[in-house]
């Protein structure tokens, strides 16, 4: 008989390649619609979030060497006693019966292991707190860096994964321009296709990507540069409460009545801008100017 719990359990299953955006249009919308009905998968969700974005933050900081040390230094001490005590149990054990030699060898082990592992667990969690407050004690303060790991990410690696997904790109899931707002419902802001210049500027298509956790729009474009040439843009779309693209990497530029910042990321150029709330990035083939001009238009 089916329980209510079934479509929690296949959730559960779904939930982490749903935070990385792996799955495909049809397991995302079933995902997304038993989320929408079921307050504990989305708790579970947002642990699963939290979690990802604690332990991003901690393999960013290494413990400070004296530390390292002493925690290795009582390890490999407790390991030595355990080894002695573990010789001197087999020393008794020669001296007794066979019989018991046998019973004792079965038992011994178990409890040397039982008593070396509840000796190592508490080591093992001072140093996880130890390492905790150090990076809290660490952390510089200041609101823009906070904002950004409220995030989820840094700003290097947001542009280095924005051109990654540009220089080789996915096929696309939505082809046809008013196919498009239905990206809407996983993103959380309006997705619509740039009116640019149709002479030079042609439609590829649109698809959900997955951006650490967050979720953003990802549109591609080919311009014709004349004689054959053509090269690509990407125009990312998202929500910048969510998602948040700044930093010294990207100069600030005024484009018109826009402002917008600019900057180059592994050989491509990278803009960004705010429309009416809505976040857009461009990352493309063309120059920063190009590039620039095209962000300060996305909404229109």
């Amino acid at each position: 008989m089916t329980t209510s719990t079934d479509p929690c359990r296949t959730a559960a299953r779904l939930l982490a390649a749903h935070v990385d955006g792996e799955l495909d249009t049809v397991k995302t919308l079933e995902v997304e619609d038993h989320l929408s009905e079921c307050e504990t998968c989305r708790e579970r969700l947002e642990l699963d979030r939290a979690t990802r974005l604690a332990v991003k933050k901690a393999v960013r900081v290494e413990a400070p060497s004296d530390m390292r040390a002493r925690m290795l230094a009582a390890m490999n001490a407790e390991s030595a006693r355990e080894d002695a005590r573990a010789e001197s149990a087999q020393d008794d054990d020669l001296e007794t019966e066979i019989s018991g030699a046998f019973n004792q060898a079965e038992e011994a082990p178990s409890r040397g292991v039982l008593r070396h592992w509840r000796t190592m667990l508490p080591l093992a969690s001072a140093a996880a707190l130890a390492l905790a407050w150090g990076m809290a004690s660490n952390q510089p303060n200041n609101h823009g860096s906070a904002d950004l790991m409220r995030a989820g990410f840094g700003n290097d690696d947001l542009l280095r994964e924005l051109v990654a997904e540009h220089s080789r790109p996915l096929p696309p899931e939505r082809t046809r321009p008013e196919d498009v707002r239905g990206l809407e419902k996983y993103v959380g802001v309006p997705v619509r296709v740039s009116h640019f210049d149709q002479r030079r500027a042609r439609f590829v298509g649109g698809r959900v990507l997955g951006v650490q956790g967050e979720r953003a729009a990802m549109l591609q474009y080919e311009f014709d540069q004349g004689g054959g040439s053509v090269q690509r843009v990407s125009v990312f779309i998202y929500d910048p409460r969510r998602v948040h693209v700044s930093g010294p990497r990207l100069a600030p530029r005024a484009v018109g009545t826009a402002e917008v910042r600019v900057g180059r990321e592994q050989g491509y150029s990278v803009a960004v801008a705010q429309h009416g709330g809505v976040g857009y990035a461009v990352a493309s083939d063309l120059d920063a100017d190009s590039s620039a001009q095209l962000v300060a238009v996305a909404d229109q």
